[in-house]
């Protein structure tokens, strides 16, 4: 079975690093002091260019060979990705994205902060994915916001990497980041919005921060995660293909304390740094995320997400007090969706999706979970690998003293 028609993980994966997870390709600095005499004349010639779009401060080698990096050295390629990028951090006030106010969700439970600094002062980002309620946070926000908020969090490294310049006498231009997926499961995948949130950052940080990245290292990666990163693959640049290391439950800390002074990170990631209270994850600068308390919630008709209204063509069932509804499709070809979209009316449903093997047994695929359409429209899917009868189920044996009233509309589409 393939959620969202993800590849199976090539190789094995066994904690480790495969040998082309630990390759290194070229970074700025390195492409700064080995450049060819050819290339060195494209440089030349990419600066005459895009002189009149750029700031004086932004005219340094290391600030256009990253758009030189990112189109292989293709001056016609790197000059429109460079205007493009102009044009998109206009759109987004990127410039000014420091001084915006963010929601205080945000604020409270985005998971991310920086740690320190890397061994050659680049900034050293901590993600603790695992800990991410992006239902919860897109329940909250506007999309916009949140991918502001992440705009936010790359421009604050970026002027890190300004001072840093400044203090060590160098140019400072990339990043580390550590994606910590303790925790990380089934329910960070199989919701449609927040993939497509996630698809939609890619895109962004590869169009707008080419080679930004210094070396990213997934840790505490479970096995579900090689569904996730098989859909991501395709949206990332071959070269920051390269710079990602992913480990299952050992081997990262040693490997982080390569390349960053144990000072540097929280004990919990290996490093020496607690908060003032002893606390191993140093909360005062890592946000860890969590549950998003539903007070956040926008109302469905404020929401962001897509919603069924009741003019539409919606199935209707009542689950009584206590009671469980499971809805039965057969799909016949491999590769078919089974799509779903419902909410409810007033209160949270349980819900989840299984295969029958054989008779009086099944295979959970989408475990059964809690979910509150009573805010926002639930809409997901998966592609079955296999064929056979899927149950979806909508189970309120939760509630012994209100019954539920759910509309969905749920559909098998036939492989081409």
């Amino acid at each position: 079975m393939r959620l969202f028609g993800w590849d199976t993980w090539r190789g094995s994966f066994r904690g480790q690093p495969s040998p082309s997870d630990l390759e290194t390709c070229s970074d700025l600095e390195e492409e700064n002091m080995n450049l060819t005499p050819e290339r060195q004349q494209i440089l030349s010639q990419f600066r005459e260019r895009v002189s009149s779009l750029l700031p004086p401060g932004q005219q340094h080698d290391h600030d256009l060979l990253q758009w030189l990096v990112a189109r292989n050295f293709n001056l016609d390629k790197a000059e429109s990705m460079l205007k493009n990028s102009l044009k998109w951090r206009k759109d987004m006030e990127a410039d000014t994205v420091l001084e915006w106010e963010a929601p205080e969700v945000l604020e409270k439970y985005y998971p991310v902060g920086q740690a320190g600094h890397d061994k050659e002062g680049r900034p050293v980002w901590i993600i603790p994915y695992g800990g991410c309620d992006m239902r919860g946070l897109l329940s909250s926000v506007r999309k916009r916001d949140y991918v502001r908020y992440t705009i936010r969090v790359l421009e604050a490294s970026r002027k890190d990497m300004e001072k840093q310049t400044q203090i060590l006498g160098h140019p400072v231009t990339q990043q580390c980041c550590i994606f910590d997926l303790e925790n990380f499961s089934l329910r960070h995948v199989t919701w449609k919005p927040a993939m497509d949130v996630i698809l939609q950052l890619v895109q962004l940080y590869e169009a707008n921060y080419p080679e930004l990245l210094k070396c990213a290292y997934v840790i505490n990666a479970p096995k579900v995660f090689t569904l996730a990163y098989a859909v991501i693959k395709p949206f990332l640049h071959e070269v920051t293909l390269k710079k990602i290391r992913i480990f299952g439950y050992s081997g990262w800390k040693e490997a982080l304390l390569k390349d960053i002074e144990a000072d540097q990170l929280p004990q919990h990631w290996g490093g020496s740094r607690v908060d003032p209270d002893g606390d191993p994850k140093c909360p005062s600068v890592i946000c860890l995320g969590g549950e998003v308390p539903t007070k956040y919630y926008l109302s469905l008709s404020k929401s962001n997400l897509s919603k069924l209204d009741d003019d539409e063509n919606l199935c209707t069932v009542t689950l009584s007090k206590g009671g469980k509804k499971r809805l039965k499709y057969e799909v016949k070809k491999p590769g078919s969706r089974l799509k779903w979209e419902f909410r409810t009316e007033d209160f949270d449903i349980g819900f989840g999706v299984s295969r029958k093997i054989k008779k009086g047994e099944e295979e959970v695929i989408v475990p059964l979970q809690r979910v509150n359409s009573q805010l926002v429209t639930e809409e997901g899917f998966l592609v079955c690998m296999e064929p056979g009868t899927y149950v979806v189920t909508f189970d309120n044996e939760f509630s012994y003293v209100r019954s539920k009233k759910v509309l969905y509309r749920i559909n098998v589409e036939a492989s081409s």
